[in-house]
């Protein structure tokens, strides 16, 4: 059974793109065979990470998204290697139309029977933006029976939504059980590590690309928030095996 790990937002600029990098370096550091696809019609950044040698997938003609470029996706997904995970950002203008498709075509159930196996990342960010992506978060769950790895990004500001940890809103009660972990990107301090993880995200580096061109001591912070992600995503998907498909502990 092939993997599909698809980056699900309404909101931009809230860090889809860099949650599918991260992803996507961790399985392949697992050995996996990773395939990445960029769909976002404004602002493909998952394509300018190099080493990711990521494919596009154009949605749009003439500005206006044509859902039938989806079922391309669904082509590709079902014609893979069975041992091939799939990580796939959609920009957040394809958004509606993704999950309108994904609604009307009964989408995870047919994946589900061509073999392939779903999960959708979620980013929810703190601060200014968390109402918004609060929103789009419940819109997925609510709309799909996939297993949801949700992303927590402190960078904008607390995670927090009335006075209460995100994780803890009545919300995701229902859910739970499909809810596969968090992942929390947190605020760094901005003169040392925050700035080399803007450094990094700005020249769209992998952690390894980061680790040979920076100097010594913000080589060595970089390194400690890779760390820090890889051993938050041990919770989610450990053991990794080198040559099946991931699944949740």
């Amino acid at each position: 059974m092939s993997q599909l790990y698809i980056t699900l937002q309404a909101k931009g600029g809230v860090g889809k793109s860099y949650v599918s990098s991260i992803l996507a370096q961790y399985l392949l550091e697992a050995g996996l065979p990773v395939r990445c696809i960029d769909t976002d019609t404004t602002n493909p950044t998952l394509r300018r990470y190099q080493p990711l040698r990521c494919d596009y997938l154009k949605l749009s003609e003439e500005h206006v998204i044509n859902p039938r470029a989806f079922d391309r996706l669904v082509e590709i997904l079902s014609a893979a290697d069975a041992a091939t995970p799939f990580v796939v950002d959609v920009g957040s203008n394809g958004f509606q139309p993704f999950m309108a498709y994904a609604v009307e075509n009964d989408l995870f159930t047919v994946l589900e029977e061509l073999g392939v196996r779903v999960v959708i990342n979620s980013v929810i960010a703190g601060g200014p933006d968390v109402a918004e992506t609060l929103s789009s978060t419940k819109a997925v769950l609510e709309h799909t029976r996939a297993p949801t790895l949700i992303w927590l990004n402190a960078h904008l500001g607390a995670l927090e939504h009335r006075y209460r940890p995100i994780p803890e809103l009545e919300l995701f009660h229902a859910f739970e059980a499909r809810i596969l972990g968090w992942i929390t990107l947190p605020k760094y301090p901005p003169a040392t590590f925050g700035q080399d993880v803007e450094q990094m995200l700005k020249q769209r580096w992998t952690f390894d690309e980061a680790s040979e061109r920076l100097t010594l001591m913000p080589r060595v912070r970089v390194r400690r928030v890779k760390q820090d992600l890889w051993s938050q995503l041990d919770q989610v998907f450990s053991p990794i095996p080198a040559t099946q498909p991931l699944a949740p502990p």
